[in-house]
C-alpha cells in the first residue's frame, strides 16, 4: 500500500509544482546558451559527453512536472542489460574511486517498455542513495534478472541499513533522514511513482548493519 499524501504534503507538491513551471523556462534559457557554446568545441569524447549531459539536464524539469501532474511516461522497448551497459561508465564516474561498484547483467535479451529517462532517474536517485549509506569499504551493486514474466532491477548496498520505523516512512514524500537542507525527500517517492506509472512494483529489503536491497520490477516486454 502506498503512504498517504497528507494535505500539508499536497499543498508542498502544490507549491513546488509553481516554483518549478516558472524555473523551467529560465532553465532552459540557460541550457540553450551553453548547448551553443558547447556546439563550437571541437569533436571530442569530452564534447560528446558533454553534450549529451546538457541534453539530459533540459529533460529533468520536464520529469518533475511530468511527476506532479501525473503525466504518462514516454515509453520505449529498452534491453535491459545493453541500457545498464550503456549507463555503467557514467554511475561509476559519478560514485568516484572510493566506492567499488559491481554490476551483473543477467537478463539477456529482455527487454521492458519503459521511459528510458526516468529510468535512468529513478537508477541514478537508488545509487546515490546507497552511497550516503556506506562507509570507506562500502560496496553497491546492481543487478539484473528476468524469470520470464518479468524482469528486475536490483540495487544493493552493504551500508547501515534501516530500521522498521524508517522503512515505514522511506517512500512518503519529503520525508528524509538526511541532513542536507538542499535534499528534498522526494527522491525515492519519484521512484516508487515511476514505477508504478510504468506497470511495476518497488520493494525493498533492509536491516540495521545489513545493508539494503531496492527491487524494481517490470512486466517483461513481449
Amino acid at each position: 500500500m502506498g503512504a498517504t499524501i497528507t494535505a500539508e504534503h499536497q499543498e508542498k507538491l502544490l507549491l513546488l509544482g509553481l516554483q518549478t513551471a516558472h524555473l523551467v523556462h529560465d532553465w532552459n534559457n540557460v541550457l540553450t546558451l551553453l548547448q551553443a557554446q558547447c556546439a563550437e568545441l571541437p569533436p571530442s569524447e569530452a564534447a560528446h559527453n558533454l553534450s549529451t549531459s546538457l541534453a539530459d539536464a533540459a529533460a529533468l524539469p520536464r520529469q518533475l512536472l511530468g511527476y506532479l501532474r501525473q503525466t504518462p511516461p514516454v515509453l520505449e522497448r529498452v534491453v535491459i542489460d545493453e541500457w545498464l551497459r550503456f549507463v555503467e561508465s557514467a554511475l561509476r564516474q559519478l560514485l568516484g574511486a572510493r566506492v567499488r561498484f559491481l554490476v551483473h547483467d543477467a537478463a539477456p535479451g529482455a527487454s521492458i517498455f519503459v521511459d528510458p529517462n526516468q529510468l535512468r532517474n529513478a537508477l541514478l536517485n537508488l545509487v546515490l542513495n546507497a552511497r550516503t549509506a556506506i562507509d570507506e569499504s562500502g560496496r553497491i551493486t546492481v543487478e539484473t534478472s528476468s524469470d520470464g514474466a518479468t524482469v528486475a532491477l536490483l540495487v544493493k548496498d552493504n551500508g547501515r541499513g534501516m530500521d522498521d520505523s524508517v522503512r515505514a516512512r522511506l517512500f512518503e514524500p519529503f520525508f528524509s533522514t538526511g541532513t542536507d537542507s538542499q535534499r528534498t525527500g522526494l527522491g525515492l517517492s519519484s521512484v516508487r511513482a515511476f514505477v508504478e506509472a510504468h506497470g511495476g512494483r518497488l520493494s525493498v529489503e533492509s536491516g540495521v548493519g545489513h545493508g539494503t536491497t531496492f527491487t524494481l520490477l517490470f512486466p517483461i516486454a513481449t
